[in-house]
């Protein structure tokens, strides 16, 4: 099975050294990229996070021509967190963490369905507060907002990939 790493520049708030930057690993014959995919991706992390970080959260966006959608948000993950492993895709509890109400309005993991080109971007957090004090199921974007207020380093992955 191809592996593929996707490794970002991280964007820090605050300037702290790393020992190594933070990344996302995604197969890319991961089963969970077909249209229909009733599981979510496998997701695998790696790197040191930037002092103070007390939790982690995930982001997996899908490009399109037109239009950007949330897939599959996961937060208030554990620092132990290293793997996200695929589970049923309506799934709100997540390895410690919690699922976002996609922007599909599903909850958890939708698939990647329409035909053309597709970007993929995963942003993988480290946050500066135990909890987002927001329910699994909560909307995307409520618990974007939230992250982006309490993100200590934030990492992108990217990935183009054609959908037939």
């Amino acid at each position: 099975m191809k592996l593929l790493t996707l490794v970002a520049t991280a964007l820090l708030s605050a300037a702290p050294a790393l020992a190594a930057p933070l990344s996302v690993a995604l197969s890319s014959t991961d089963p969970a990229l077909k249209c229909g995919a009733k599981t979510t991706p496998t997701l695998t992390f790696s790197g040191t996070p930037p002092s103070g970080t007390k939790r982690y959260a995930a982001i997996f966006w899908d490009q399109m021509p037109r239009a950007l959608s949330g897939r599959w948000l996961v937060f208030d993950l554990p620092l132990s967190t290293k793997s996200l492993t695929p589970m049923p895709a309506a799934q709100l509890n997540v390895a410690g963490g919690k699922a976002a109400t996609n922007e599909a309005g599903q909850a958890g993991y939708s698939a990647i369905c329409s035909r053309g080109q597709h970007d993929i971007y995963i942003d993988f957090y480290a946050i500066d507060t135990a909890s987002l004090n927001l329910p699994a199921g909560a909307p995307l974007q409520q618990v974007h907002a939230a992250i982006k207020r309490h993100k200590l380093l934030e990492t992108k992955a990217h990935l183009s990939w054609p959908l037939k």
